[in-house]
């Protein structure tokens, strides 16, 4: 338990400056509102804090090119070459991530991609690939099998 009480929505309205100031400092701020706690954070945490709680996609050689897969979701891409399966990943994970948002949200069965669409959403494409990239681990062979 801390030792400072968590604020309600009121008072981080009136002293917003403030909070943000503490937000930005790395220390934690909570706040209730109604029936529900909320947290803020600067973006570069909740990113990095995303991207460790999101397993990275499975990087698969195939004859012929290379298919990029994220288990749990309906999320994958595929390419003749690892750079072209990587980037048509991101360009999928962006169309999922905007999918989500508009309607899939709402579906119980994509409910548990809320983290997966916060890390896409919050990281530029360069960041995605890196992650995506991490994926492919040194096991992966330099080509795909013929």
């Amino acid at each position: 338990m801390s030792e400072r009480p968590e604020p309600n929505a009121s008072t981080v309205r009136r002293t917003w400056a403030a909070t943000l100031d503490l937000a930005a400092e790395g220390r934690p701020v909570a706040f209730h509102r109604e029936d529900q706690d909320f947290v803020l954070l600067p973006a570069d945490l909740l990113r990095d804090v995303l991207r460790r709680a999101v397993p990275p996609p499975e990087v698969v050689p195939e004859a012929g090119g290379w298919s990029v897969l994220l288990p749990g979701h309906p999320v994958a891409a595929d390419g003749t070459t690892l750079d072209a399966a990587l980037e048509d990943f991101v360009s999928a994970l962006r169309d999922y991530a905007a999918a989500w948002d508009e309607r899939l949200h709402r579906a119980p069965d994509h409910r548990h991609a809320a983290a997966l669409v916060q890390h896409v959403m919050l990281s530029e494409d360069d960041v995605l690939l890196a992650w995506a990239r991490g994926g492919a681990g040194a096991e992966v062979p330099a080509s795909p099998a013929a």
